[in-house]
């Protein structure tokens, strides 16, 4: 991932941080588990014991056994991350909806749009930990792993909405809802994603586009905005400021002022994936289908079920930079999907 070697587990991790002779997955851990600590994830159970059968016996009443584990990554500056996830599948199927809303691209774009259109200033900001800063009501607890330091064979019971619990998006979505209400927001008819606000002296709207924990902000003083959700709300908000990098896509000006919008950042992340892959680098072509060219007709062997996934991973890939501007290639990626 953007030209690292990311790990599957925290066993691999110090392994990879051995061979590299630095800490980078480490230091990744001991934040992420000094933020399950600060935002306080959960309570502590004591020491767990067990029969014979390796069954907790002290378990907490009507609360269900899950594990979690550690989930690592590359950002597209070099920073390395982990995050802790819940076993989510784990758990009960919930008879309610359990996702958090996203903005459309066509509304990220009309925003944008709307922002140019009014002189208005934008910025982007990702809010850090969203999902914890929501209470859950699943009644669960783990076995607390090496990862948790002092706290490893401890029952844990979660307080709050861990990333991979079924419900965390929708009890985060009710938070940043109630948040944005009260900051004077309406949610879109067209987009509940997007929220707008009548300017003071009436002549425009400010607009919030919101992608689970990631934020567009369309307004005359967004840091005014980024003030608000830090001081009041306590929100610990990352990456504000001018608009240039958001949901894969890079944002430029052009010499004549023209914001323009560029995934170049997001194909290089494309290209790791193959070279991953394939273990070699794609061939370049000038075209992404040689003419005359009808894939529908193919009647080679058909690929086993490693080969599909591995198909379709790269489909999805090419369909998002569809999606961030690469609309030359759309023909082609249609046909192949």
């Amino acid at each position: 991932m953007f030209g690292y070697r990311v790990p599957k587990d925290y066993k691999e991790a110090m392994e990879l941080d051995k061979q590299n002779v630095n800490s980078k997955w480490f230091d990744a851990v001991e934040i992420e588990m000094a933020q399950i600590r600060e935002y306080n994830v959960f309570k502590d159970g004591g020491k767990a014991t067990f029969d014979n059968h390796k069954k907790v016996t002290n378990a907490p009443t009507n609360h269900r056994k899950i594990r979690v584990h550690l989930v690592f990554a590359v950002k597209h500056d070099g920073r390395h991350k982990a995050r802790l996830v819940a076993g989510g599948h784990l758990t009960s199927e919930p008879v309610e909806s359990i996702y958090s809303g996203v903005v459309t691209t066509r509304s990220l774009r009309l925003v944008i749009f709307l922002a140019k259109l009014n002189e208005l200033e934008l910025w982007g900001a990702d809010i850090g930990n969203a999902y914890l800063e929501a209470f859950t009501d699943e009644l669960l607890f783990i076995v607390a792993g090496p990862e948790f330091g002092e706290l490893a064979g401890h029952i844990l019971i979660f307080l709050k909405a861990l990333y991979g619990l079924r419900s965390s998006g929708l009890r985060w979505a009710e938070k940043i809802h109630d948040v944005l209400k009260d900051m004077g927001y309406t949610p879109s008819k067209a987009d509940g994603c997007v929220w707008l606000k009548r300017s003071k002296d009436g002549t425009k709207y400010s607009y919030i586009a919101v992608y689970v924990d990631d934020l567009l902000i369309a307004h005359e003083d967004p840091a005014s905005i980024i003030k608000e959700l830090k001081e009041k709300y306590n929100f610990k908000i990352k990456g504000d400021g001018n608009l240039e990098y958001h949901l894969g896509c890079e944002y430029v000006l052009d010499p004549d002022g023209t914001l323009a919008a560029s995934p170049k950042k997001y194909i290089g992340k494309i290209l790791d994936s193959y070279k991953s892959m394939f273990g070699e680098e794609p061939k370049i072509f000038k075209s992404p289908l040689e003419k005359n060219d009808h894939p529908e007709l193919d009647n080679t062997d058909l690929v086993d079920s490693n080969g599909i996934q591995t198909f379709m991973s790269m489909i999805g890939q090419l369909q998002w930079a569809v999606t961030l501007g690469r609309f030359d290639i759309m023909s082609q990626v249609v046909s192949l999907s």
